[in-house]
C-alpha cells in the first residue's frame, strides 16, 4: 500500500504507525471519547489495541489526524465486502464503495470543524487514489455532533439501521449515511 500523507491548511492525515498505538491507548481510555467510540465499558489495554489496530485492513487503511503538528484523532477506511452490503442492505451496483470510522481523540479539538475537513480530505483522496464512487458512515443516532459534521461534509441520511451495533451493553440504533463522490 502507498504511504499515505494528505495535507491541507493546518490538517495532516498520515498513515498510522505501530508507534501510534500509545496515542490510541490514551484516547480510548478517555471517558469523553469512549462515550462516542468503543463505549465506556471498553477495557482496552496496549495488548488488546495491538491485536486489533496493528492488523492491516484489507482494501483499506488506518490513519492519524494531526492538527498543527499535534496528533488529535484516528480514522479507518475499508472497501465494502459482500457481507457488509448485506448487513447495510445496500445495493451492490458495481461501484467502488468504501466505509469509514473516525474520531477526534482530543476533546479540546471538538466542535472546530476538523472532523468535517478530515472527511472532505479523505473523500477526495479515496476518489482520486482508489476510484471510490460512494462513501458510507453509520453513526449512532444518539450522536448529533457527529451527524452534523457528516452532513456538513456532504453525507446524507439514507435509512435507519435499527439495533445495528452493540454499544455499552445494548444494541444502538444508527443511521446509514452516504456521500456520492
Amino acid at each position: 500500500m502507498e504511504k499515505m500523507r494528505i495535507e491541507k491548511d493546518d490538517i495532516l492525515i498520515r498513515q498510522m504507525e505501530t508507534s501510534d498505538l500509545s496515542l490510541l491507548l490514551k484516547w480510548l481510555t478517555d471517558e469523553r471519547v469512549l462515550e462516542w467510540y468503543e463505549g465506556r465499558d471498553a477495557c482496552l489495554t496496549m495488548e488488546s489495541l495491538s491485536e486489533h489496530y496493528a492488523e492491516p485492513i484489507p482494501n483499506g487503511g488506518r490513519v492519524i489526524i494531526e492538527y498543527r503538528g499535534q496528533p488529535i484523532g484516528y480514522g479507518q477506511f475499508y472497501r465494502l465486502t459482500d457481507e457488509m452490503f448485506r448487513e447495510y442492505e445496500y445495493p451492490d451496483q458495481g461501484q467502488v464503495v468504501y466505509a469509514m470510522d473516525q474520531f477526534i481523540g482530543e476533546p479540546d479539538y471538538w466542535n472546530r470543524g476538523i472532523g468535517t475537513t478530515f472527511l472532505n480530505m479523505m473523500a477526495d483522496y479515496l476518489k482520486e487514489n482508489r476510484a471510490v464512487g460512494i462513501l458510507l458512515l453509520d453513526p449512532h443516532k444518539s450522536n448529533p455532533r457527529a451527524i452534523r459534521a457528516y452532513e456538513k461534509a456532504g453525507f446524507r441520511k439514507m435509512r435507519s439501521l435499527p439495533e445495528h451495533e452493540l454499544f455499552e451493553g445494548r444494541m444502538e440504533d444508527c443511521w446509514l449515511m452516504e456521500r456520492r463522490l
